[in-house]
């Protein structure tokens, strides 16, 4: 290994003290002959002597079959689950060798609120409910699990009692994981949970979120008299088109607080800032601190507007994590109706599919973003609120702490600096050009860099705010350096083209890249031949195979199975397989150099046989390799 071979080696060179399935199927998808037995009929005819032998075996290989099948079931479920996508795939059999089969009855609690736990749980098959207890010991459903959906995550990383109920819905299948299991595998550096408040712990802004409550009846007058109010506030008409569909929407969820005379319904600076409040009656007066032109500090309060019936504010919290910008103070006793930040997004975030792929491909572009997930970007494109600006309006100012990320899809903006003009920004949904700025926002608190104005007569942006994006996918720091130390801890191997680590396998080999050096073999399936990458001068042998051949000795599982097994290992007894390519004849494998000849003829030649030292050194290669 290692060396430049002539122009033709034996076909079946993939197999040296590597392993290598002896099937006959195997020998054929690899492109490497077999040589039928010599004497058939004797074989048949000991295989006469031996029915009762015949029979255990067949009995042998169906019991056999039948576990590889619930073994392949159960690698392809894994496969699906969004948990397991950032795992790479040499991993997943790991984690399959750990899950144990565990069967729940219609109306039996899989985990209890209170009590310890050391156990994770993923859904196979049926469905689960989600119930936790208030202070006041009543229970509420808070969610419904379905099949690839998961709990239990926080006893795999801590020491803590469950926060949740689970009960089953119907006959419920899991697969479940033991924290000392978790633990050995590693697998807490490697799989990363969501930032879920239905059956984990939740996040910083619980308290905040968890002030929505059960919408208030209400007459015709009351949803007139909120529509209406909704549709005079100007902030929200610049921010989202409020057709009467949506308004109808927000007006349903919404809930009536008694507010007392002198009561701050609102604290400037305060960061809880989640509710957005219409007036029914009574009266609020709003108060602002003025900035000195000299001093940092904040001169006294006073008023800047009065709200009556009819009136609205608190539009600014809908959209961001920010602080409160005024005071509201309650006049006189007074009624609001209310609705909080999540409700509201969860109606201004339905949008089209269409539109979501548009808004994914915007997110393509954003390099910042590329750790994520297919799966995860959807999530963000769906959490995307459009806002517009107008002329001259600031989006973002200079020395302001940053907290959102714009995508500017419409329009155009000035990208100002120390008060210059350093670039300006364009796009257009007409040519499908989108600009994006800000995303440094996502990743910490730092102050902006930069003033960013509108130039054109409007500009269209799609906004995500840091806090709920954590709240989606958890901060994307830890997405960033767990995907890079999910990524180093892969196993690396010895060798030429396979001393490659899981890192260095993200990096795509084109096809365009290699160099033909010369053929090794050929077989009924097709040709097996050296290649040489241009840059890197690691070798490769690239199998290909006929795709009629292969239709008609029906073998399509065969190399489809060869392909997802070959993926799902990271071994140095088992060739490894570094890209596939498809052309409009032939299917290309391009596997790892193993130049050493076949077993079974180095043997012949080298006079192996007898030779207990040589019999252990192979013997334990396939072990190592199973």
């Amino acid at each position: 290994k290692g060396r430049r071979p002539q122009r033709r080696l034996p076909a079946s060179h993939l197999v040296p003290s590597h392993f290598c399935c002896s099937a006959p199927e195997c020998f054929a998808a690899m492109g490497c002959g077999q040589s039928a037995p010599k004497d058939d009929k004797k074989g048949r005819k000991q295989g006469n002597e031996s029915s009762g032998k015949g029979e255990d075996k067949a009995k042998d290989r169906k019991n056999a079959a039948n576990e590889n099948k619930e073994y392949q079931a159960k690698m392809e479920f894994l496969a699906r689950v969004p948990l397991m996508k950032r795992l790479p795939k040499d991993q997943h059999p790991v984690v399959a060798s750990v899950c144990e089969v565990k069967d729940y009855v219609k109306g039996s609690a899989v985990i209890q609120q209170g009590e310890s736990g050391d156990e994770f749980f993923v859904i196979f098959k049926g469905e689960a409910s989600v119930h936790v207890k208030d202070e006041k010991g009543v229970s509420k459903k808070l969610a419904t699990l379905k099949a690839g959906d998961y709990f239990g995550e926080n006893a795999l990383l801590r020491d803590e009692t469950r926060t949740a109920t689970i009960i089953a819905e119907s006959q419920l299948s899991t697969f479940s994981i033991l924290r000392g299991n978790f633990q050995e595998l590693g697998l807490n550096d490697k799989l990363q949970f969501q930032n879920r408040r239905a059956v984990g712990g939740g996040g910083a802004n619980d308290g905040a979120e968890s002030k929505a409550k059960p919408p208030s009846e209400k007459t015709e007058a009351d949803v007139k008299h909120i529509g209406d109010a909704i549709r005079r506030n100007e902030n929200l008409q610049t921010i989202t088109t409020l057709d009467d569909a949506r308004v109808q929407s927000f007006v349903a969820v919404m809930w009536r607080e008694s507010i007392p005379k002198g009561h701050e319904i609102i604290v400037e600076g305060d960061f809880n800032a989640v509710l957005f409040y219409v007036v029914a009656e009574g009266g609020f007066d709003i108060y602002a601190s003025a900035q000195e032109d000299d001093e940092e500090e904040k001169a006294e309060a006073k008023i800047v507007n009065t709200v009556g019936p009819g009136g609205s504010f608190g539009e600014l919290a809908l959209l961001y994590f920010v602080p409160r910008a005024a005071t509201v103070k309650a006049t006189q006793d007074s009624v609001v109706w209310v609705i909080d930040r999540k409700n509201f997004k969860d109606i201004l975030m339905k949008v089209s599919d269409g539109k979501i792929k548009d808004y994914i491909k915007y997110l393509d572009g954003v390099s910042i973003l590329s750790s994520l997930l297919a799966e995860e970007k959807k999530e963000v494109a769906k959490a995307l609120v459009e806002m517009h600006f107008a002329k001259d309006e600031l989006v973002i100012q200079q020395g302001e702490p940053g907290n959102a990320f714009y995508i500017l899809y419409d329009g155009e903006v000035s990208i100002i600096k120390d008060d210059q003009v350093a670039t300006n920004l364009a796009a257009s949904t007409a040519r499908g050009t989108a600009q994006y700025f800000g995303e440094k926002a996502l990743l910490d608190s730092e102050v902006r860099g930069a003033t960013v104005r509108v130039k054109s007569e409007t500009a269209k942006t799609l906004v995500l705010d840091r806090d709920s994006f954590n709240m989606l996918l958890g901060p994307l720091k830890e997405i960033i350096e767990q995907s890079a130390a999910g990524a180093r801890t892969g196993k690396v191997g010895k060798g030429q083209a396979g001393a490659t680590s899981a890192m260095e396998k993200k990096e795509k080999i084109l096809r365009k890249d290699l160099s033909r050096i010369g053929l090794l073999g050929c077989g009924g399936f097709g040709t097996v031949e050296l290649y040489e990458h241009k840059q890197t001068q690691e070798t490769y042998a690239m199998k290909g195979l006929n795709k009629g051949y292969i239709v008609k000795t029906g073998m399509q599982d065969s190399v489809m199975n060869e392909k997802n097994i070959l993926m799902m290992t990271n071994s140095d007894f088992v060739i490894k397989l570094h890209e596939t390519y498809n052309g409009s004849q032939t299917l290309y494998f391009l596997l790892e150099t193993a130049l050493g000849g076949e077993l079974y003829a180095t043997y012949n030649r080298k006079g192996f046989h007898g030779s207990e030292k040589h019999a252990k050194y192979y013997i334990a290669g396939t072990i190592f390799a199973f």
